[in-house]
């Protein structure tokens, strides 16, 4: 792993990362949820059951450790690449009326900001291993799946349309079942607050990985990435009675076991 120079930049995300991997382990283990959830009570609601709540924790461990590998290999890079996920994930906590929250992430945001571009950093000249070569692939792969979430409307309602079940995960209970839903429980809805969530972990994780190609990192960040890949693969196996998620899980163990190779291979 690269030396790393302790620079504000680098500070910024180790608190950033720090917060993202604790709330991410008190959402997998569901023994630590319930104090998660007094912090956090709004997304109490948006984890409507235990599938969602595991498949949030994942994602989010996805997003810290590759913020962690982000800044491993250019910290200041990575406050720059952030910004985006950082900004939607302001969004996520206004939508699910975590306002506390919501303008405690842009205070992040705005310090991300400043630190990423003061001074400008230097980047210097890629070197395309075998493993950047390969992160080049899949990065792309991972901001496409975040694109349909982040946008919403038509777009995920066309996915609905094709998986039910993964409407059944993202909807509540009362959206598409009663035609005579009053006003005061559409306001209550968390549908969109659950794709923004989902959409901004993997771009946070598609935009670090990016940030880790170009500073030189990719393989500490293959590495980084292997462990919460392999529980988003479990999280797709869980739902393997429905059609292609077991084909799902199966491919996220084979981009697994090529990130520990390529990371392994120095």
């Amino acid at each position: 792993m690269q030396a790393m120079e302790w620079t504000p930049a680098a500070r910024l995300l180790a608190l950033i990362a720090g917060m993202l991997a604790l709330s991410s382990s008190m959402l997998i283990f569901p023994c630590f949820s319930s104090c998660f959830y007094k912090v956090e009570p709004h997304t109490q609601k948006v984890c409507k059951n235990r599938l969602f709540e595991l498949g949030n924790g994942s994602h989010l461990l996805y997003w810290s450790f590759a913020i962690f590998g982000g800044l491993v290999a250019g910290a200041q890079v990575t406050c720059i690449l952030l910004l985006p996920s950082m900004l939607a994930w302001t969004c996520y906590h206004y939508s699910a009326g975590g306002m506390p929250h919501a303008v405690l992430i842009f205070a992040l945001t705005v310090a991300s900001a400043y630190f990423g571009i003061v001074p400008f950093p230097k980047v210097q000249p890629m070197e395309w291993t075998p493993a950047a070569i390969f992160l080049s692939i899949h990065t792309p792969l991972v901001l496409m799946s975040a694109l349909p979430m982040l946008v919403g409307g038509k777009i995920m309602d066309a996915q609905y349309e094709q998986k039910p079940w993964v409407k059944e995960l993202f909807c509540d209970d009362f959206e598409g079942v009663l035609s005579d839903v009053d006003s005061s429980e559409k306001a209550n809805s968390y549908r969109r607050a659950r794709e923004i969530s989902l959409g901004t972990q993997l771009l946070g994780a598609g935009c670090c990985q990016v940030a880790a190609i170009i500073s030189g990192g990719a393989q500490d960040m293959c590495l980084l990435a292997a462990l919460p890949l392999t529980m988003t693969g479990y999280c797709h196996w869980l739902q393997r009675e429905f059609e292609g998620e077991k084909g799902t899980a199966i491919f996220s163990w084979v981009i697994v076991a090529a990130m520990v190779g390529f990371g392994i291979a120095r």
